[in-house]
C-alpha cells in the first residue's frame, strides 16, 4: 500500500500529510457546494456508497476480501461513524462550512471524556483545563440562550463530533482486544453503518438530486478523494510517522475550512462566534501539548482520531 501510493520515506510521509490536510480542509466547502444540488440525507448516502465501493475495490485488488472475524466491533463503530457522517451533512445544509468544521472538531474533547469512562484513561489537571476551555467556547458559539437562527445546525455539528469521538474510542477499545486489519475493518464498518440509513430512501420521499458536472465532481471529491482515498493515504502515512505527530493536522483542517468558507463563500461569523472559536482553539493547543508530553513519558493518552470524515 505504501509503495503503491508512492510514500517510501518519512519526508514523503510529511509531504503526503500536508496534501491530505489540504484535501480534508477543503472538503468542507466542497460538501457545502454539493448540498445546493442534493438533499443532505441523499448526499450523505451517495458519498458514503462511493467511499464503500472504492475501499472494497482496493481490497479486491489486493486480494484481501474476507468476512469480519467478529461483527460486534464492526457494528458498534459503524453506527458511530454513520452518526458522524449523517449529522455532518445535516449541519452543513443549515449552516456555514467554517463554523460547522470548528464545532465538529471538538471531537478530541468528547474523546477525552468518553475514553475516561470506556478505556479508563486518566484525565489530568491540564487536560481538564482544555476541556473547560472547549466547553466555554462551545457555549459562546452555540449561544443556547438564543433559540433561533442556526442553533439546529450547531447542534448537528456537535452531534457529529460526538459520533466521531465514539468511533475513535470504540476502535481503540477493540484494537486492544483483537488484531484488526484496519483497511478491511473500516470498509466493513462503513458498509454496515450505511445499510440501515439506505432504508430511509424507501420510507421517505426526498427531493431529486440535480445532476450537473459540477455536482458529480464534488461528489467524487467528497466520497472518493477525501473519504476513501484519504483513509488509504492516512494508513500509508502512519507507516512512517507516529500517530500523535500525524494527528496534529487536526489543527489545520478547521482553519483551512474556516478560511476558505470566509474568503470563497462569504461566510461571516459574529464576534461571539470568533471568541468561542478562539477558546476552542486554545483548548486544542493545551490538549495536544499535554498528550505529546504524556506520550514522551510513555503514558497512555487520548487516542488519535479515526480519520473517516477527514473534516
Amino acid at each position: 500500500m505504501t509503495a503503491f501510493l508512492g510514500i517510501r520515506s518519512r519526508r514523503g510521509a510529511y509531504t503526503a500529510l500536508v496534501a491530505l490536510t489540504l484535501v480534508w480542509g477543503s472538503n468542507w466547502l466542497v460538501m457545502k457546494g454539493a448540498l445546493a444540488h442534493a438533499d443532505p440525507v441523499v448526499f450523505n448516502l451517495q458519498r458514503t456508497w462511493l467511499a464503500v465501493a472504492f475501499l472494497f475495490a482496493v481490497i479486491l485488488w489486493q486480494r484481501r476480501l474476507s468476512w469480519p472475524d467478529r461483527w460486534t466491533p464492526v457494528v458498534v463503530t459503524g453506527l458511530c461513524t454513520m452518526v458522524n457522517f449523517g449529522t455532518t451533512t445535516m449541519a452543513l445544509a443549515e449552516g456555514g462550512a467554517g463554523r460547522t468544521s470548528v464545532l465538529v472538531f471538538t471531537m478530541p474533547f468528547w474523546t477525552l471524556l468518553i475514553a475516561r469512562v470506556v478505556l479508563h484513561e486518566r484525565v489530568r489537571g491540564v487536560m481538564w483545563a482544555s476541556v473547560g476551555l472547549a466547553f466555554a467556547g462551545l457555549t459562546v458559539v452555540v449561544e443556547p440562550w438564543h433559540w433561533q437562527g442556526q442553533l439546529a445546525s450547531k447542534l448537528w455539528a456537535i452531534a457529529s463530533g460526538l459520533g466521531w469521538a465514539g468511533a475513535t474510542v470504540a476502535t481503540k477499545y477493540y484494537q486492544r482486544k483483537h488484531d484488526l486489519d484496519m483497511l478491511s475493518f473500516i470498509a466493513w464498518q462503513i458498509l454496515v453503518g450505511v445499510l440501515p440509513l439506505t432504508l430511509l430512501l424507501l420510507l421517505f420521499d426526498y427531493p431529486a438530486t440535480r445532476w450537473t458536472v459540477g455536482f458529480v465532481a464534488e461528489l467524487v471529491y467528497s466520497g472518493v478523494v477525501s473519504t476513501a482515498f484519504g483513509f488509504l493515504l492516512w494508513i500509508a502515512i502512519l507507516r512512517h510517522l507516529p500517530a500523535g505527530t500525524a494527528s496534529l493536522n487536526i489543527f489545520a483542517i478547521p482553519v483551512i475550512a474556516l478560511a476558505s468558507s470566509t474568503l470563497l463563500a462569504g461566510e461571516r461569523l459574529t464576534a461571539n462566534e470568533w471568541a468561542g472559536i478562539m477558546l476552542i482553539g486554545m483548548g486544542l493547543v493545551v490538549l495536544t501539548v499535554a498528550t505529546l508530553l504524556a506520550a514522551r513519558r510513555g503514558e497512555a493518552g487520548t487516542p488519535p482520531p479515526t480519520p473517516l470524515e477527514g473534516g
